[in-house]
């Protein structure tokens, strides 16, 4: 939780200088894991402060599909996974800058250290109640993502 806080923290502050620049504190982890990779897909469910259960469980399979299907990504820093509360004043900078006016799963393409292209993933709404549909949904664009140039 400490390393979402701070994710969310530091991104938000620099977000509001220019959304094209990811910062590098999108990278900072806790001292014993690496910095993360100039060119990384970066998946980020934003979610209210008070969750339905329907939206828990977007959060969960969003969650899921990144970390069992892309564990080594994942390990190695290439593709990461966020839970990001748009309610939250300290998250209204990633809100706008990637137009987020409720629940929404967000996929960002970062090269060279800056957000080159991202998009809303919103057929996860369609594709909640069919679980392996709503995984290969997301698992089929951050395959997407990591393939494209920036």
């Amino acid at each position: 939780m400490k390393r979402v806080t701070l994710f969310v923290a530091l991104i938000a502050v620099l977000a509001l200088v220019s959304l094209s620049s990811v910062p590098a504190a999108l990278a900072e982890r806790n001292t014993e894991m690496k910095e993360a990779p100039a060119d990384r897909v970066v998946v980020m469910y934003f979610h209210r402060t008070k969750r339905c259960p329907t939206c828990q469980k977007m959060g969960s399979y969003s969650e899921e599909a990144v970390t069992k299907g892309f564990p080594q990504e994942v390990k190695d820093g290439s593709v990461e996974f966020h839970y990001v509360d748009f309610q939250d004043k300290k998250n209204a900078a990633l809100k706008k800058g990637y137009k987020v006016d409720g629940p929404a799963l967000i996929v960002a393409k970062v090269a060279k250290n800056k957000v080159a292209q991202f998009s809303n993933l919103k057929d996860i709404w369609a594709k909640h109640g069919d679980k392996e549909a709503f995984l290969k949904y997301i698992r089929d664009d951050v395959k997407a993502k990591q393939k494209s140039a920036g």
